[in-house]
């Protein structure tokens, strides 16, 4: 799967649009920011998310500075609850030639067989940890990677509580995130980058001790702001 690269959400452009900038071309600046979070919603309603979900409205966000992001890869962003409410993410294995030891959600490239990105999602997930179960509840939007030409087309399903099964080729370990821990952040630490003459921040999340970047956790934090 696909987890580096950086990504610029619209939500965020007139936000920060004096932060400080980083060059498109060059490294990320490492100036120290943060995005606000708003956590009165501490509680989460089930039916309520899946409405969320259902009526959404997603973002196809405009190619990275001299990239073309036209490979799409479906992920699933696997939402289960334990009885709270948890999003799975995966560690993947130190073997992997890329993006090893990188945290990020179950998915990959379109496939012959797959009728469409969703069906690439879930393809992926019962190949990389076992999900045979899935009630698809809604699609995220689509987020270019920096790093390569590839962007993620993300779906939120939910999964059954149960143990999974990683393979171990890919996967070195299933993650279950608690969602309610995020949304009670008083701020979430971001990194200002330059894209297309605008300055904005890209996320950074501490879960479970792993540093979570990029598209990855661009994904994430669009989960958070709809619950």
């Amino acid at each position: 799967m696909h987890c580096g690269g950086w990504a610029m959400p619209s939500r965020l452009r007139a936000q920060w649009a004096g932060s400080p900038t980083a060059s498109s071309a060059g490294p990320i600046s490492r100036s120290p920011a943060t995005l606000p979070v708003n956590s009165e919603h501490a509680v989460i309603e089930r039916e309520g998310l899946y409405r969320a979900l259902a009526a959404h409205p997603t973002q196809w966000m405009d190619a990275m500075p001299g990239r073309t992001n036209h490979l799409e890869a479906g992920v699933l962003v696997p939402l289960v609850w334990t009885p709270n409410l948890c999003v799975l993410m995966t560690l993947r294995s130190q073997n992997l030639r890329d993006h090893p030891g990188e945290v990020c959600f179950p998915g990959g490239s379109r496939e012959p067989g797959d009728d469409d990105l969703c069906a690439t999602a879930l393809r992926e997930s019962l190949e990389e940890i076992g999900i045979d179960e899935a009630q698809v509840l809604g699609q995220l939007s689509s987020i270019p990677l920096y790093t390569s030409d590839f962007r993620l087309v993300p779906f939120a399903a939910e999964v059954p509580h149960r143990p999974y099964r990683p393979c171990s080729d890919e996967v070195a370990e299933v993650l279950t995130v608690s969602v309610a821990k995020y949304l009670g952040l008083h701020h979430i630490d971001a990194l200002p980058f330059t894209a297309h003459g605008v300055t904005a921040l890209s996320p950074i999340f501490n879960i479970e001790g792993h540093v979570v970047y990029g598209a990855t956790a661009h994904v994430f934090l669009e989960l958070l702001e709809i619950v």
